[in-house]
């Protein structure tokens, strides 16, 4: 009699985006993929607004559940296990993943399993690539980790599934952020990254010479905020720039935080041998970071992995791939999910 296929249903909803994912979990093939972006009502006051995000994921989660099973075509009974992001995030947007998480998981009697939402980005390079199966193997580790995001720019040695160590990051704003300001102080729409990124390609990235400031705890840290205050006082100073001069300043606001990530890539790589280089986070979308970094990692000899543009942003698939990698053997919250919700909020406060 032929194995019945069972799946691992992943939920994120850290921030603006409410997802739930279902992946096959013998294979880690990913059946469906559903997110509900809030963009649009967070536009208004150019950024993310807690309470805001919080109340669209619990209008919005039972609807995208629903959708990600249609698309998977399974039922709920062939659910086996769940998996969802408890930390990072802002608290009551994680609240509402975890509260459904716990629901469904007790109303089908099977384990849920929490993942760091970080965890999720370092991994995502490896879904959908080439042949499916529980990737990474034994011979991909240990691998540079590059997660930059809007909330986040850290670099990682990740040597396992449940053995990654921090080596550095930025310490005070994302590169993403840094997009997404920037272009703000030239009327952009919030979020500005993606128009700041097909607007360099018109613009002239030497016009302006932004650079990112060194920073003086250690080679290992990156600093973004004084890229923005010279990008504040450009556009200070020139009020009225045209669509020329827009694209000039996109350009070389692009350049110096690409330039930055590379360095410090090669920075990372010239301390210790590494099988490959993976890259996630909503940034790694941006085309000439994927240009860029691929191509200094070929001079460098060594394998790069870019996350598919669909894995890049918060999603649900990347959080089950994790869950599914780690063996699902650490992080069970079944057995103390009364306790789950006063875990995370003292996580959070202690953060």
């Amino acid at each position: 009699m032929p194995h019945q296929a069972t799946y691992c249903l992943g939920i994120d909803t850290s921030c603006d985006e409410t997802s739930v994912a279902v992946l096959n979990d013998q294979t880690g093939e990913v059946l469906a993929n559903v997110i509900s972006s809030q963009i649009k009502v967070h536009a208004v006051h150019g950024g993310v607004v807690p309470e805001l995000a919080s109340r669209e994921h619990a209008k919005n989660i039972n609807i995208v559940f629903q959708k990600a099973l249609d698309e998977a075509q399974i039922s709920t009974q062939q659910i086996s296990s769940i998996a969802v992001t408890t930390t990072p995030g802002l608290i009551g947007c994680l609240l509402v993943g975890l509260s459904f998480a716990k629901g469904l998981a007790y109303q089908l009697q099977i384990p849920l399993y929490e993942v760091n939402h970080l965890q999720g980005h370092l991994f995502s390079g490896f879904l959908d690539q080439s042949d499916f199966g529980i990737h990474p193997t034994q011979s991909d580790f240990p691998f540079l980790g590059l997660v930059v995001s809007g909330g986040h720019t850290a670099f990682y040695k990740v040597s396992a599934p449940n053995q990654i160590e921090l080596l550095g990051q930025t310490v005070d704003d994302a590169a993403g952020e840094a997009f997404d300001k920037g272009g703000k102080l030239i009327g952009l729409d919030y979020p500005a990254g993606p128009m700041v990124d097909k607007r360099s390609k018109l613009g002239n990235n030497q016009a302006i010479p932004f650079k990112v400031a060194k920073v003086k705890m250690g080679e290992q840290y990156l600093s973004f905020s004084g890229l923005k205050t010279a990008a504040f006082q450009y556009a200070q100073k020139n009020p009225d720039l045209n669509e020329s001069m827009r694209n000039d300043f996109c350009a070389s606001l692009q350049k110096s935080i690409v330039d930055a990530l590379v360095q410090k890539t090669g920075y990372f790589l010239s301390l210790q041998n590494y099988k490959s280089v993976v890259v996630s986070g909503g940034v790694a979308m941006n085309s000439e970071l994927r240009e860029r970094i691929q191509s200094f990692c070929e001079e460098q000899g060594i394998s790069c992995l870019i996350a598919k543009p669909q894995y890049c942003t918060d999603n649900a698939a990347m959080i089950a791939y994790a869950s599914l990698l780690q063996g699902q053997s650490q992080n069970q919250l079944w057995q103390a999910s009364a306790k789950a919700s006063q875990k995370i909020q003292a996580r959070q406060i202690k953060s």
